[in-house]
This record gives structure tokens, sequence and C-alpha cells, in this order.
């Protein structure tokens, strides 16, 4: 019997065994550094842990990935040295810019939308030059191409994962919501103008005519902007080493899943497609444990405390923009725990505690936190809607000034406007509004019951669709027939133009017949006067 049972044990584990690996398989992970690769890695991390191979490309100029790690395989790819800059050179030209675009006036969403574009065309140069360094680098193509990948994982602002999708015929997942130069969103589904907003439009889904007008022509400049100066940068690049004619924007209306980092408790609704899956606030978790000396200081903050990041990148700001928050904050009856590296600040207050680094999320979990200062990423926005805390916005680029107007129209948060010119009076007035007005942590209390009341968790929402993608090859039967489309036969311009030809044929006609008939008519009524 003792045998039988050790035969049964060992059969048993190795079904076991084997049904694990038939499950699992190996992915090509293309990310992109920074704030973007926080988020992805969280995925990399679940995949890992069902078992799954992973390889993640990394350029030899990244900053925030690991060139080693034992819980994946990285595939470093060397970047001309002139290209490579250190973290700290890095943040500072970083910081630098961002500075500029939130500092400097700005006289309508027209002048936002030119600093955007440019930072966009910035960023294609600077793209080209990893992607070169990638198919070019014959060797590492060459243990691509034999690894045996079953899927490609990438976000979708890094053009090398359409690409290497093509080279290497796989089925690909996108993880994110931004291309290299629009809202995924509008490539893939419909996007009707009068009610779905670009970025720096700075409207609402509830538009008056003039901003309808501002809506619909900073669409067309973007388009214009990405099919006729971007895409076709990337185009060139595609032709010359994948020898192919399908344009970029056309890959990436082929991918197979679209894991879109949106949740419309907070994002306007809109239309989507079948293959567009929303795990918005998927990086939403139960908090850990304080380290001691932030524990304590939140513990005995009786009168509550506002938590204040901006960031990854941004750990200091301009001095005299640092000096009013400082001179704002320091007037408040709560503590203030804020992220700051910058230089020392002569109008800190005694209830703000400055540190290199914070715990965001734990922070916000933490009840006596009453508000959250924030720039309005997005994944601080998603953490401050996981954990029911209302934001003071302080939007510095991008997509933050969008993201903080969403929740402010829902009543969850203070937009402080005016970045350039802001005084202390600014933000005191607009951390006590947020703290005193219980609206304002009702609204986000509320936002946050609907966040976390779902069916499936966003994280599990990522898996499933990732792993359904290598089990079944691709879901191509997922993707719109659209997508396929001429743009006038998408838009039914040639049926329209054919039924204008036939109505102004057949009007045409119907003209002659009407006037044949009455000149009959009319004839044959001056031949009966002339005989009467």
């Amino acid at each position: 019997m003792a045998v039988r049972s050790k035969v049964f044990g060992v059969c048993f584990l190795t079904c076991v065994l084997f049904l694990t690996c038939a499950q699992t398989g190996k992915i090509l992970v293309v990310p992109v550094d920074g704030s973007h690769w926080i988020n992805i890695k969280i995925l990399i991390m679940e995949l890992v842990q069902k078992g799954h191979d992973l390889t993640v490309i990394r350029n030899s100029n990244s900053l925030y990935i690991e060139e080693l790690s034992e819980h994946f395989k990285v595939e470093n790819i060397s970047v001309s040295d002139e290209h490579v800059l250190s973290r700290k050179q890095f943040e500072e030209y970083a910081l630098n810019w961002i500075f500029q675009q939130a500092f400097t006036k700005h006289d309508s969403s027209f002048t936002v939308a030119w600093n955007f574009i440019q930072a966009l065309q910035t960023g294609t140069k600077m793209a080209t030059v990893a992607l070169k360094s990638l198919f070019e680098n014959q060797e590492a193509i060459g243990r691509l191409t034999n690894a045996g990948f079953e899927l490609i994982l990438a976000d979708p602002f890094n053009v090398a994962g359409v690409m290497l999708a093509h080279r290497l015929k796989l089925p690909i997942v996108f993880f994110g919501r931004w291309m290299v130069t629009e809202d995924i969103h509008f490539a893939i589904a419909p996007s009707p103008l009068s009610y779905v907003p670009v970025i720096n439009s700075r409207v609402t889904d509830r538009m008056i005519f003039s901003e309808r007008v501002k809506n619909f022509v900073l669409y067309y400049i973007y388009q214009a902007t990405s099919h006729l100066l971007m895409y076709p940068v990337y185009d060139k690049l595609i032709q010359h080493y994948l020898n192919t004619d399908i344009g970029v924007f056309d890959m990436y209306r082929k991918a197979d899943i679209y894991l879109m980092k949106v949740d419309f408790v907070f994002e306007f609704p809109r239309p989507t497609m079948p293959n567009a899956v929303y795990i918005g606030g998927f990086q939403g978790r139960p908090a850990k444990r304080l380290p001691q000396d932030i524990h304590d200081f939140m513990d005995s903050s009786e009168q509550g405390v506002v938590v204040f990041s901006l960031g990854t990148i941004v750990r200091y700001l301009p001095l005299n923009i640092a000096r009013e928050i400082a001179a704002g904050l320091a007037q408040l009856k709560e503590r203030v725990i804020w992220r700051y590296s910058g230089e020392p600040l002569d109008t800190l207050g005694n209830n703000t505690k400055i540190v290199d680094w914070l715990p965001q999320n734990d922070l916000l979990s933490h009840p006596n936190t009453k508000a959250f200062l924030a720039h309005g990423g997005e994944n601080g926005v998603y953490e401050a809607i996981y954990h029911g805390v209302p934001i003071i916005g302080f939007p510095l680029f991008g997509d933050q000034y969008e993201n903080l107007l969403r929740l402010k129209i829902r009543g969850a948060a203070v937009l402080l406007e005016n970045t350039q010119a802001v005084t202390a009076k600014d933000v005191f007035n607009a951390v006590r509004l947020v703290i005193d007005d219980p609206s304002y942590n009702k609204a986000m209390k509320y936002l946050s019951l609907l966040h976390r009341d779902k069916l499936v968790p966003p994280r599990d929402l990522a898996v499933f669709w990732t792993e359904f993608v290598m089990r079944h090859r691709g879901a191509g039967h997922l993707q719109a027939a659209g997508n396929n489309l001429r743009w006038y036969q998408y838009y039914l311009i040639d049926v329209i133009i054919v039924l204008l030809i036939i109505l102004i044929i057949a009007s045409y006609l119907t003209y002659r017949l009407i006037r044949a008939v009455l000149r009959t008519c009319c004839g044959k009524q001056k031949q009966k006067q002339k005989r009467s």
C-alpha cells in the first residue's frame, strides 16, 4: 500500500507539473522607462508568479529598468554613448522641460497643444535612436527570433513593440492607453468629438459650442501632426528594417488586446471595442506597514495629515514656487509630509516633514490622511481613488490637467489653475476647502466605493487576457472590420458620393420630364385657344 501511495503521489505531482507547464509560456516584454515601468512591472510580477518565463528588453540608457533581475531575464540593448545619460543628468533634463511647461504662462489650449507637439517631436527623435540600436543589433534580434516567444507584452508608447510583433510574427497585448502621439482610443474606437475630449482641450464631456469647436480643431491639428510628421518617421524605419509597406498606425490597430489603464468611474464614458479591456487602478492594493519614523509621525498627527508628492521625477520645484507652497502649508493646523529634495526653504513650517522618498500608497491608506496634494499623474490619481482621499491638484504637464479636471467635476478635487503664479494663500485656501468641506471627502469615498466594486479585480483581468491571447495565439475575432477599411469607406464617403450622384441625375431627369410634360400641355392649350 505504501508503494502504491508513493507511485500515485508521484503520478499526481507529474500531472500537476505537466498541466502547470502547459498553461505557461514565454513572453517578451517591451516596456517604457520611468513611471510606465513601475506599472508594467506589477503585471510582470503577477505573470512570473503564474509560472511564465518573461524576458524584458532594456536599453543601456534605461534609468529605472534594472539591468539584472532574479525574477525575469533581461535583454540589454546597447545605445550609443552619446545618448546615454546618468539618472541625475536625465532628471535634470526632464525637470527643466517639465518646469518650462508648468511654470510658463500659457494663453490658450492651443499654446499648450503646440508645446505638447514639440515634446512629441523630441520624443520621436529619441525613439528613433533606440529603434535603430535594437534592429541593427543582429545578435540581439537573432536571440529574440530563436527564443520561442509566444506573446509580446508592450507599452504602446514604445514603437518597438509593434515592430517586434511584426518581425517575430507574434500576437501582441498592449498595456497602457497612450500611443506615441495620441490616446489609443481614437485609433481603435469611434470617438465623437462632440463629447469625447482630446488632450489639452481642457474641456469635459459636456461642451458648449465654442468648446466643441476647440475640441474639433485640436483633434485635427494632432491628426495632421501625427500622420504628416511623426508616423512617417516610423514608417521609414519599418520599411527599412521590416521590409513592409504596413504603416505604424495600422500596426497599432491590429493589436490583439488593449489593456487600458482606465476606469469609467474616473474617465468620461465613451464608445469602446471588445478587445479593449479596462484595468484602471489595477495597481491598487491594501497598505503595508509604514517605516517606523513615518508611522510614528502619522499616528501622532491628531489634526490629520496632508500627503504631498509630485511623482517619480519631480523631487523639487523652482525656489520661488516651493517657498510659496511651503508658506501656505505652514499655516495649516494639520501636519504635512512632503517628498522634496530641493534647496532648504526658509518658509517651511514646523508642521511639515520633508522626506526624500515616501510610500505613497501606504500613506494614502492611513486613517489620519485628510488630503493629497498631487500633480495628477495616473498612478497617484488611482491610488487616491482606491483609498478615498480627495485631491488638491497641482498639474505640471501632459494629461495631468485633464486627469484632475475629471476629479474636479465629480466633486473630489480642487484644481490649482495658475501654477506659474501660485501663492501661499492659494495653497492654504485650496487645502482648507478640501478638508473643511465634507463634500469632497464624500465624493471621493463614493468614487472609491464604485472603483472597488468589481466582478473581477483589474489585476486578474490583466493576467487573464494576457494568458487568453497566449492560449489562442491571438484574439483576431475581437478586432473590428472597420480597422481594415480605408478612411473613405469607414466614413461612407464613397456611398454618400454615389447616392448624391444618383440623386442629382434623378433630379435632373425628373426636371427634364416635368419640363417636357409642361411644354406639351402648354402647346396643346395654345392650339385650342387659337382654334376658338
